[in-house]
């Protein structure tokens, strides 16, 4: 029940990014592991919008952020954290909202694991924080 009450409370918006979530996560997923990284890229940049001018308020970014969280925990397909970070970024391009996907390292114990987040105004909006990684790549929409 529950889990109905928050379906039924959720705005055009959310029900939008949860849709969006749930046909792209998958589809990402397939685009990195068939076609590596700049391939994946490529097509999803033809696929965003080209001018990225939209400036909103970090806490709507963060609602849309915790959309593709919430539906890579719910949905069947179990998405990593690569490809909820460039299904955000994706997602944020096709709204006109500039954020930026960094790449990192994480050591645990001497041990470097990759990481992704995805960062907008300067704060994490899915991901690892900058703190905690050391980040090797940005990738933002603006660039050719």
């Amino acid at each position: 029940m529950k889990f109905l009450r928050q379906l039924a409370a959720l705005s055009p918006l959310e029900w939008i990014v949860a849709f969006g979530s749930s046909v792209s996560l998958p589809v990402v997923s397939l685009l990195l592991k068939h076609g590596g990284f700049r391939r994946t890229e490529r097509i999803l940049k033809k696929m965003s919008r080209q001018r990225i001018s939209r400036d909103v308020c970090v806490n709507k970014v963060q609602r849309i952020a915790n959309m593709v969280s919430a539906v890579a925990r719910r949905s069947p397909y179990r998405a990593k954290i690569l490809d909820q970070a460039i299904t955000l970024w994706w997602l944020l391009g096709l709204m006109g909202i500039d954020s930026t996907v960094r790449f990192g390292i994480y050591k645990i114990s001497g041990v470097a694991e990759p990481r992704a987040w995805v960062v907008y105004k300067n704060q994490v909006m899915i991901g690892n924080s900058p703190g905690e990684s050391e980040s090797l790549l940005d990738v933002n929409l603006n660039r050719g």
